[in-house]
């Protein structure tokens, strides 16, 4: 469990602040929405209230070792680098998210990653982290709480702060249906204290919000929201004349993009959305 801190100032009290998950990108299978990424990255560099956190499976990481392989899933543009995939894979996403990576919350790890770093010897998320040059920029490994603590300018010495935390992980949750993606979520809102819960691996967009009532220190009842998300992805399974795992395990086909949080730090309202 990694645990990271990140301030961001405060423009005014009406200013909404998203925050978007970037995971099961997949770069380098013919399948990847590469021009759908770029667009998403493009978007979040023109906005100044706008941040992301990796959340792993950024590479698609199938070497000519794996029993995965198949060479009609490679995308064209590293068919003539097949003893050299990973790497290639790995300076091509840090050249699509290089305009935003001053934006970054963090980094995860996925499994397609963690399976290059415990076989081959190589780290592409920390290769990724070391093209970024930002040691700002936290590895978040498996699982995370991120704070994001919005600070609010004036004259006092005293700058009133309001804070949410994040909890995010790759995940690994097994079932075809969204009930199982959902509810793995749900349990760790039982485990794990925070006002939002991201989760990747699944390849499909899901959203929750929940409620829970306390009592202040007046003894007032109050409500607090948490939202949850399973995050989506940039891969398309069914890609014409390539075939590949998702059609061979008879998997159903999967929308890309992502999910986007919603913050507006002064008077606490959060949303979660598609």
């Amino acid at each position: 469990m990694e645990i990271n801190l990140r301030t961001i100032k405060l423009k005014d009290s009406v200013t909404w602040y998203h925050i978007i998950p970037i995971g099961d990108v997949h770069l380098g299978n013919i399948g990847c929405d590469v021009t759908k990424l770029k667009k998403l990255v493009a978007w979040i560099a023109s906005k100044d209230n706008v941040y992301w956190i990796g959340m792993g499976d950024f590479l698609d990481c199938i070497n000519m070792s794996d029993k995965r392989f198949d060479p009609h899933t490679i995308a064209p543009e590293f068919r003539d680098a097949l003893d050299n995939l990973i790497p290639m894979q790995m300076h091509r996403i840090v050249e699509i998210l290089e305009p935003i990576k001053d934006k970054c919350l963090g980094l995860h790890e996925g499994n397609h990653e963690r399976k290059i770093r415990l076989h081959y010897h190589y780290d592409p998320i920390y290769e990724i982290w070391k093209a970024f040059n930002m040691p700002s920029i936290p590895m978040l490994k498996d699982a995370a709480i991120t704070r994001i603590r919005f600070i609010k300018i004036c004259n006092t010495k005293k700058r009133p702060s309001f804070t949410y935390d994040i909890f995010s992980v790759h995940g690994n949750v097994g079932g075809r249906k969204g009930g199982a993606k959902i509810n793995r979520l749900e349990d760790m809102c039982a485990s794990v204290d925070a006002d939002i819960y991201l989760m990747a691996h699944s390849h499909i967009k899901l959203t929750e919000s929940k409620s829970l009532i306390y009592a202040d220190n007046h003894l007032n009842l109050k409500r607090s929201k948490k939202v949850l998300a399973v995050t989506g992805c940039f891969l398309n399974g069914y890609t014409k004349g390539a075939g590949g795992y998702c059609e061979q395990w008879m998997l159903p086909p999967t929308m890309t993009g992502v999910v986007k949080i919603s913050i507006k730090p002064i008077s606490g309202d959060i949303h979660v959305s598609e």
